[in-house]
């Protein structure tokens, strides 16, 4: 079953919180609210990015919602550390990280781009463990995992023509990518997440003739954007037994940013009608 819905923005400025998680993986946003907490949201970041990107989203909840960011090597609070190549070792840490963290509180899961791949494969790992499944996936800006990519071979790359790649994929702000001295403490992060990418993509295969999900999906997309297309996003119906709902947004790969208030919004009131039993 399909469901298509269309956003716009809506005004909402939030009031940034934030605090430190245990777990090196997971990056708490919000105040605790020890015996308050009826659902937890994990947050998987675009390749380049870190758990910062959600650090206003608290501000959008209730106390009975508790988000957390997934923090990779090499990014953020983590950057001191090499930054991780092989999804499978990503897949596997965080699968850990995520149950050791939930236990018996209902969760869900949010992925933009390169999150919303690693949120999938996080979850079919869960599966694959038979362990608690999300009561939701929302992805975001990315296309099903059997359809073509396109593959950038960023480790053959010269810095020079990769920060040229980062300026068509329009995601980096000009006066990041202009700042020489930034740029050299950021890039080697960003481009192991892009090899990290290229790996990955030669390895998915068809879409399964059965699903091991059967978890609703929330597909997102911008409506400008050329690297996932709404037929994209119906796409992933192939990858679970359960309901596909798509959502379009104003805006192009990273309508993440410039629609940030109604699409949290949209994702609050779908994790309000999940626990009502909606």
């Amino acid at each position: 079953m399909q469901l298509r819905t269309h956003s716009d923005q809506i005004a909402i400025k939030p009031p940034p919180r934030g605090h430190a998680s245990a777990n090196p993986y997971l990056q708490r946003f919000g105040e605790a609210h020890a015996g308050r907490v009826q659902c937890k949201l994990y947050l998987f970041p675009y390749a380049g990015g870190s758990a910062a990107v959600f650090r206003q989203w608290s501000g959008y909840f209730e106390a009975g919602v508790e988000l957390t960011g997934i923090q990779l090597p090499g990014h953020g609070s983590r950057m001191m550390e090499t930054a991780e190549t092989d999804y499978r070792v990503l897949v596997r840490d965080i699968c850990d990280a995520i149950l050791d963290d939930c236990g018996a509180t209902r969760f869900a899961m949010f992925g933009h781009s390169m999150g919303a791949l690693l949120a999938h494969y996080v979850a079919l790992e869960m599966a694959q463990r038979g362990a608690s499944q999300p009561e939701c996936l929302f992805l975001s800006g990315c296309k099903a995992p059997h359809l073509p990519r396109e593959r950038r071979d960023a480790a053959r790359m010269s810095d020079a023509d990769f920060v040229d790649e980062l300026r068509r994929l329009d995601g980096t702000p000009a006066q990041i990518l202009d700042n020489a001295e930034l740029m050299a403490l950021m890039l080697p992060t960003i481009k192991a997440d892009f090899v990290l990418l290229d790996r990955w993509y030669e390895d998915l295969g068809p879409a399964p003739a059965s699903p091991a999900l059967s978890v609703p999906i929330i597909g997102m997309s911008g409506r400008r954007d050329i690297h996932c297309t709404d037929t994209d996003i119906d796409a992933w119906q192939s990858h679970t037994h359960g309901p596909l709902e798509t959502m379009q947004y104003s805006g192009g790969h990273f309508f993440l940013q410039s629609q940030e208030a109604r699409l949290v919004a949209d994702i609050r009131e779908r994790l309000e009608m999940f626990g009502r039993g909606a």
